[in-house]
Parts: C-alpha cells; sequence; structure tokens
C-alpha cells in the first residue's frame, strides 16, 4: 500500500492528520498528571500505537529500515541515493547518469564500458524496466494505484539526481515509447541482466544483488498482473511470494542494502494482497481512507496476509508498513462485520486492540466523530493519548461503541483465542468490562497487565493492593518489559508519585517523579501518539510548594548531584549550539533550591547549587547591532553581590550606607530577581520565563490574584479567597489530596503573593533605602525616582505612593523630565555629609542676608570675650597681690 517509493510518510500521514480533527490553541501547557488526580489514576493504561505496531511480530533476522537506524548525534543520516554510488569515480557517476537517458536497455549497456560489471547490468536493466512500466499504464491505474515497486531506484536515477531531470527511463521525453504488445520482450530483456548480476561471483555482485532481486520481483508481479487467467497465470501469483522473499534472503546473508530494499519488499509484497482482480485495480491507502469499493471488495483472508507483511515491515522500522497498519485497522474499526472477518487472526487482533488504545476515542457529549478528535496539546483533561479517555471519568464522555464491539466479538470467540491478552485486559477495562479485564490480567505475568490490575484495585478502593501492583508495573525501570514503552514506563512512575503523594509521602513522592523526569534527559520527548506529560512541572509542585526547604536540600544532596560542565561551543558557535546544551533535571532541581534558599534569606547555602558561573548551557542572548549577542549568566556572582548588598544594609556602621545596601539589593532584586529567587510556578513561572501567569503547578488561583493588568483581571482577583489557607481548599480541590498537603501549600504561598513577587521585595527596600536618607537629599529623591519607575506598570498605587512621599518630605530636583522617568544614580556620599553641609549652608546662606545685624553682634560678642578676658586677669592679680601680702 504505501511501499519506499510512494513516500508514504509524506502523502500518508498528511492525509491521516486530514482525517482526524486536531485541535490547537494558544501556548502549549503539557498534561500535568496532579491536575486531575483521579483522572491521572483511572485512565486507560496503553502504548503508542507506533510502538505496538513494532512489536506485533518478532523478527527472524537483522534487517533494519533505513529510517530507522540511530544517528549519531550532530551526524547527519546516510543517503541511500548515495550509498549506492559508493566506490564509484566522477566519470563512472556521470556514465550512469548519461545511461538511464538511453534509448533502451542495449544502447545503456554499450554506453556502460567504464563501469563495474554489477551496476552497468543493472543500469541497463533499469531503462528496460522503466520502458516496460510505461508501456501499459494507463490513466485510470495511475489514479487509482500506489506507484510501482520501488525497484527502478536505481544507482543511474541516483547519479541523474545531479543532473537535468530526467531521473529515470520510464520519465524519458524525448525517447519513443514502447506499445503494451512490447512490454515483455522489455520485461524479459531486464530479467536477464538481473538474473546475470545474481550470478556475478559475491565480490562483484553483491553491491546490486538486492537491487537486483527487488526489480526482478517487481518484474515478476507485473507479468502477473498482466496475466489474463489460467494455470499459467496460477502459477505466476503462486511464484510471488520467494520472489519478494530473495532480496530479503540475501540482505540477511550480507548483502549491502543501503536502500532498504529487502525491508521494502514486505510492503511490496502486502500489495499483492490488496489487488481488485475484478476491476483490475490497485487498492492503496487512499481506498481505506475513503472507504471505497476497492477495499470493501478485498477478500479478508487476503487482508489478513497484508497485515501480516505490513507488521514484519514495521517490526524491522519500516515507517510505511506502520502507516499502511493505521489505515486498515481505522477502516476496520469502523464496521463490526470488518471487525469479525479480522478477529481471528492474532496479528490483526492485536492491530486492532492497539490502534483502539492508542487511536481512537471515546465518545464526548453524543458527538460521534468526537472519537476521531485529537484533543492533546490543547486541553489536557483528556489524558496522555490526547483522545477522549471514559476510564477516567470525566463527565460528557462515554465508551465508543466501536471499542465495545472489538472487546465483545473478542471475548466472544472464547479465552483461548485471545492475542495479547495484557493489551485487551486494558482495552476492557477503558470500556467497563472490568470482570473480563481481571480474568485477562490474571493470565498474563506482564508490566502492563500490572499496571491494569493496579487500576483495578483503585477502582474496587484497595489502595494497598494499587500500590504492591504499581510496584510491580515498574520493576526494573526505566524499561520494565516489552509490554510497556520506554514512555509508559515513565508515566507508571508519575502515576506512582501521585498515588504516593495521597498517602502524605512527599520525598517518595517526589523521588518517582524525579525518576520520570529524568528518563527525559535521555531519550528526548516521547512517541508521536503519546502527549507530552509534564513531569517536571509536577515534580518542580512538590520541590516548591509540598516539601520543606530542609526536606528538599536533603534529597538534592543525596539524588540530584551536579552534571559535569559540557564544552564551551566555539567563538563562531551561533546561539542554537547554546541552546542545544542540555540541562538535566538534576541541574533544574539544583537551581529551584538554589533560589528557594535565597527567598529563604539562606543566601550563602543557596551558592553551590546555583550553576557555575563559567556554565555555558546558562545564557543570554539579545540582538544588538544587526547580530546575536551572547552574555555568560554568573548566576553565583550575581547571589554573591546580591548578598554582600543585603549584608552591608543590614550591617554597615553609617545611616547612608546601609541605605546604599538596601537600593543596591532592590536594584539586584528587580533587574535578576526571576534568576535570583523567582518561583519555578506561581506566582513567577520561571519555567516560562515568566510569559504567562499561569500554565504550570497549582495555579488557579495564584493566576487570578496576580493578574491584575485589566479589568476582568482585577475583578477575578477580587473574587480569590484572601486567606492561604482558603486558597489551598480551592486549588487542592478533589480526591487524593491530604490535609496536610493543604496546610504546607499554604505555608510555602509566596510573600507578597504577586506576579513577579521579588519586584514588590524591590519596592520594599526602596522604602527602606529612603527611610535612611536625609529627605531633602538627591539620594533621596533619586531613590524614590527608581522606585516609581520600576513600580508604575506593576503596582500603580504604590509608585503613586512613592511620587507623594517625594513631593510631601523631599526637595524639588530637577530630573530632565516628569518624576518617575529619568532617574540618575543617588549619590549617596554627598548624602552621607548632607545633614553637616546644609547646616553650614544655612549659616553662610543667613549671614549674606544680614550683614549689619551679624556685625554689630560679632562686635558685641568680641567685646564680651574682651570684657571678660580682662575681669578673669584682674582678679588673677588681686589674689596673686593677697597671696603674697601674707
Amino acid at each position: 500500500m504505501l511501499n519506499r517509493k510512494t513516500l508514504a510518510l509524506g502523502g500518508g500521514v498528511a492525509l491521516l492528520a486530514g482525517a482526524v480533527i486536531v485541535h490547537a490553541c494558544g501556548p502549549f501547557f503539557p498534561l500535568q498528571l496532579l491536575d486531575n488526580r483521579a483522572g491521572t489514576l483511572s485512565g486507560t493504561p496503553n502504548n503508542s500505537f507506533s510502538y505496538e505496531a513494532s512489536y506485533l511480530v518478532t523478527p527472524g533476522d537483522h534487517l533494519q529500515a533505513p529510517e530507522a537506524a540511530s544517528v549519531p548525534a550532530g551526524q547527519q543520516p546516510v543517503d541511500p541515493a548515495t550509498a549506492v554510488l559508493a566506490g564509484l569515480s566522477p566519470e563512472q557517476i556521470a556514465t550512469l547518469a548519461a545511461m538511464a537517458k538511453a534509448a533502451d536497455g542495449d544502447a545503456a549497456y554499450a554506453m556502460g564500458a567504464g563501469v563495474p560489471e554489477a551496476q552497468r547490468l543493472y543500469a541497463a536493466a533499469d531503462v528496460d524496466f522503466g520502458h516496460a512500466l510505461a508501456a501499459c499504464t494507463s490513466t485510470e491505474s495511475v489514479a487509482s494505484d500506489a506507484p510501482a515497486s520501488g525497484a527502478n531506484a536505481t544507482a543511474a536515477n541516483a547519479a541523474a539526481s545531479s543532473s537535468p531531470p530526467a531521473t529515470s527511463a520510464a520519465s524519458t521525453t524525448d525517447t519513443p515509447q514502447p506499445t503494451c504488445a512490447a512490454r515483455e520482450p522489455l520485461l524479459s530483456r531486464a530479467a536477464t541482466r538481473l538474473d546475470a548480476i545474481l550470478a556475478l561471483a559475491a565480490s562483484t555482485g553483491a553491491p546490486r544483488a538486492v537491487a537486483a532481486a527487488t526489480e526482478l520481483a517487481a518484474i515478476a508481479q507485473a507479468r502477473a498482473d498482466n496475466c489474463t487467467g489460467g494455470d499459467a497465470c496460477a502459477a505466476l501469483t503462486a511464484a510471488l511470494p520467494a520472489a519478494y522473499a530473495r532480496p530479503r534472503t540475501l540482505a540477511a546473508n550480507g548483502a549491502p542494502d543501503p536502500e532498504g530494499l529487502a525491508v521494502a519488499s514486505f510492503g511490496d509484497e502486502a500489495l499483492t494482497f490488496l489487488h481488485n482482480k475484478e476491476s483490475g485495480k490497485q487498492c492503496d491507502y487512499r481506498s481505506f481512507l475513503n472507504n471505497t469499493s476497492c477495499a470493501a471488495a478485498i477478500a479478508p483472508a487476503n487482508l489478513k496476509h497484508a497485515i501480516n507483511l505490513y507488521a514484519q515491515q514495521a517490526a524491522r522500522g519500516g515507517n510505511s508498513g506502520l502507516q499502511s497498519m493505521r489505515f486498515i485497522a481505522a477502516w476496520t474499526l469502523a464496521d463490526k462485520a470488518r471487525v469479525a472477518s479480522l478477529i481471528d487472526d492474532p496479528v490483526a487482533q492485536r492491530l486492532l486492540v492497539a490502534y483502539a488504545l492508542a487511536r481512537e476515542g471515546d465518545i464526548v457529549k453524543d458527538q460521534p466523530a468526537s472519537a476521531f478528535e485529537y484533543y492533546g496539546g490543547y486541553d489536557n483533561s483528556y489524558g496522555p493519548t490526547g483522545y477522549a479517555d471514559a476510564a477516567r471519568g470525566d463527565k460528557g464522555i462515554k465508551s465508543n461503541p466501536a471499542l465495545v464491539s472489538l472487546v465483545e466479538a473478542i471475548q466472544q470467540r472464547g479465552i483461548d483465542h485471545v492475542a495479547g491478552a495484557d493489551r485487551l485486559a486494558a482495552l476492557a477495562y477503558r470500556v467497563g468490562r472490568y470482570d473480563f479485564a481481571s480474568t485477562l490480567v490474571a493470565r498474563e505475568h506482564s508490566a502492563l497487565a500490572s499496571w491494569v490490575t493496579a487500576k483495578l484495585a483503585l477502582r474496587r478502593g484497595d489502595t494497598a493492593a494499587a500500590v504492591q501492583a504499581y510496584a510491580q508495573a515498574s520493576k526494573g525501570f526505566p524499561v520494565a518489559d516489552s509490554s510497556v514503552e520506554p514512555a509508559g514506563a515513565q508515566l507508571i512512575k508519575g502515576e506512582q508519585a501521585v498515588l504516593t503523594l495521597s498517602r502524605g509521602q512527599y520525598v517518595e513522592a517526589l523521588g518517582y517523579l524525579f525518576d520520570a523526569a529524568s528518563r527525559r534527559d535521555n531519550t528526548g520527548g516521547q512517541d508521536d501518539s503519546v502527549s507530552d506529560v509534564a513531569y517536571g512541572s509536577d515534580m518542580a509542585y512538590i520541590t516548591e510548594r509540598v516539601l520543606t526547604t530542609d526536606e528538599l536540600k536533603h534529597f538534592v544532596d543525596s539524588r540530584a548531584p551536579a552534571s559535569a560542565l559540557p564544552p564551551t561551543p566555539s567563538p563562531d558557535a551561533g546561539a542554537g549550539a547554546y541552546y542545544a546544551l542540555h540541562q538535566t533535571t538534576a541541574d533544574t532541581l539544583r537551581y529551584l533550591l538554589a533560589r528557594r534558599l535565597v527567598r529563604d534569606g539562606r543566601i550563602d547555602e543557596a551558592l553551590p547549587y546555583f550553576p557555575a558561573d563559567d556554565d555555558p548551557r546558562y545564557s543570554a542572548f539579545s540582538w544588538e547591532g544587526g547580530q546575536t549577542t551572547r552574555k555568560q549568566l554568573q548566576l553565583r556572582k550575581l547571589a554573591r553581590d546580591y548578598a554582600a548588598a543585603l549584608d552591608e544594609a543590614q550591617h554597615a556602621w553609617t545611616r547612608t550606607n546601609r541605605a546604599r545596601g538596601w537600593f543596591d539589593a532592590a536594584t539586584l532584586a528587580k533587574q535578576s530577581g526571576m534568576e535570583l529567587m523567582g518561583y519555578e510556578q506561581g506566582p513567577d513561572f520561571y519555567d516560562i520565563d515568566g510569559a504567562f501567569a499561569g500554565g504550570s503547578g497549582r495555579s488557579g488561583v495564584i493566576s487570578a490574584r496576580v493578574d491584575r493588568a485589566s479589568d476582568a483581571g482585577a475583578a477575578r482577583a477580587a473574587a480569590v479567597p484572601d486567606t492561604p489557607a482558603a486558597r489551598a481548599e480551592v486549588d487542592l480541590a478533589g480526591p487524593f489530596v491530604t490535609a496536610d498537603e493543604k496546610h504546607r501549600y499554604a505555608a510555602s504561598e509566596s510573600k507578597p503573593l504577586t506576579r513577579f513577587h521579588y519586584r514588590e521585595i524591590a519596592a520594599d527596600y526602596i522604602v527602606k533605602a529612603a527611610d535612611g536618607l536625609p529627605p531633602r537629599s538627591q539620594a533621596f529623591a533619586a531613590v524614590l525616582c527608581r522606585g516609581t519607575d520600576w513600580m508604575h506598570n506593576d503596582d500603580p498605587a504604590r509608585a503613586r505612593g512613592f511620587y507623594q512621599r517625594y513631593v510631601k518630605e523631599g526637595a524639588y530636583v530637577n530630573f530632565g523630565g516628569p518624576f518617575g522617568t529619568l532617574c540618575p544614580e543617588p549619590d549617596f556620599q554627598a548624602a552621607a555629609t548632607f545633614t553637616y553641609t546644609q547646616a553650614w549652608q544655612n549659616v553662610k546662606r543667613d549671614t549674606g542676608r544680614n550683614k549689619k545685624r551679624v556685625a554689630l553682634i560679632g562686635l558685641l560678642i568680641a567685646a564680651g570675650v574682651i570684657g571678660v578676658g580682662v575681669w578673669r586677669y584682674r582678679r588673677g592679680k588681686a589674689r596673686r597681690t593677697d597671696a603674697n601680702g601674707k
């Protein structure tokens, strides 16, 4: 249906996306498991469809599709078109490009004297094969068929990719095209040359052996398709499986296969079973997507053969096989009769169950189309799959009748005919067949079965059994067993955290989330059919709002060591090189602790937890002078400077120096408060750079309280409960929340509870700085000017207060603009001597205004001084005379 030349991922996936209603609106905030704890713990366990599709069968060889090959970081994947030309000289590549445009295979072969024999034979055969395909291709068949087998994706065509547009013999426009009657001779001549390649010695023919076998299979298919009936046609059809198996055998035995033709042959062979003999048309993905008569005419036995072949392709990493099974599964589940016709095949049965779990939703508000709506990325209430899940217990969601029918149909066949009992148990749990689910999990000993067992235990209120089942499910994390994909293993850890948190075991709950979040350090994301889960956000909530600072510090010291510093990118590296540097979960947790310690006033303890000053992962970028400029964030230095400013503010000997300390601390808090003390979640939202007042954590009440930028925001803020305890009751409503958690949540609330709370702290420091300055000094006015500037947007009332204090207490200072706009640096040195300087200036001023009075007072004072001196002199002389007389 979707072989390697149909560009399945381009056309097929795009059309599939068009068949599914996808909602996307506004900023994307990943799913937080703690948002709806009951829904999280009751949601259906499942794997992504791509993961399940790759485990429907077990490969019997080492073959792997090119797209499944792991590519080391920093390297580009190998281009198959380039790989087939390996070892050829530029002249030989140019010759192959010219051969592709030859009039026929003989002419092409004559041109290739300087090309290795295997490449020469293949290029010549490909020219004839291309002409043969074009000979009998009608407009109707082109419209309805998937493109022909990719056997003619040749080295010659690859060589021509850098030449003029003619990339295959079939597309050559200046060559007379043969008639349909000429097809067989062309195929025979091509087949002869392809057989000759396989007859070459291994060292000579191996580079094109797999491609030759693949094209021979395509020739066999073309002959069978062109046959009109009889024993000869039956023989041709019977020979097809062996023809398609041949390239796989060669590749499995070591023949080079850079184009992935061996794995693609599974899909090519599957197409033979999707051929409508009555109409002569080939069914493709559009037949299933549009529910055409072509798809309906395929015999169930043939469809099961195709499914098994696509499963073999998907098991080896072939995306085409995966996409093909998606279309078939969706088409089958839409009709009970189709389901009944396929579930007797184990692979087909498991395919339908896997698709139902991962790609079909339940019914929202009685709207059947909602089963195909994907809510992931805009509405996190629907769970990790992004599709509506009735098991979560949300109002207005009912089980999808198609899924109920699937479970019932398999159940009616008998328990001994179940393929993948743990997967079916998950689906039975989802549609409310709890007894059947219990029976199924009792037959399995897998992580997925234990996961379902935990859900069933919670449903009947047996928490202890659920805890035990979760422990069994997560055994061997991060990879429990093949029944649960890595993303599912993470989710098990996350659900364990939710259940553990509800039991008041806060540190243990953090440990589960830390494990889940740390697993993502090496995976870089999850499968496309599983919505992103914000384990880090749930982890941040516990670390910031539930644990005490000392509990968090102990956890970090024991579980979250600092990661090694990555090499600094070269000086000419762009911003992207820095963005690519990875901060681990442990790094994030350590930095969160550092900011919390600063908020608690324990800055000296916080310093080791801040990132190192030379850590290139913490950089700031700006656009200056037409280019991007990087600045290294020296966060430890910033914290040391803040500590020094506070130390001066609290312990300096003079009032002015203490005022200077408060002002310096205020400046640091205002300009770098997010980096120094910002909350990871509400009210500051460091995790999203403060871009929104909400989105993570238990931010409902906080967001309403801190979002005062509009009248609507002010109205919401007025309706918020006015005590931390009352706010905790609203934010932590629902089951699985202890009273102690609410108490801790209330106690850890930001003080003050305003968005960017550190700005209010900066304003408090401005007040302290002004209190320590002479009211009529320049520094007093400059400090209040700065406070007015800082707060005019965040807290207009407080900004007005600063201005009114300046007007009431301060002296007029001309700052060159409205107060609070152009604020100079405070002159603390002048403020230190302001009292004495002001007194002396007052004396000088008064002297200048009253010169005569001052002169008279001076004469009187002088006369008085002289009189006192004369009196004392005479009195002393008299005493000495009396003393001598005696």
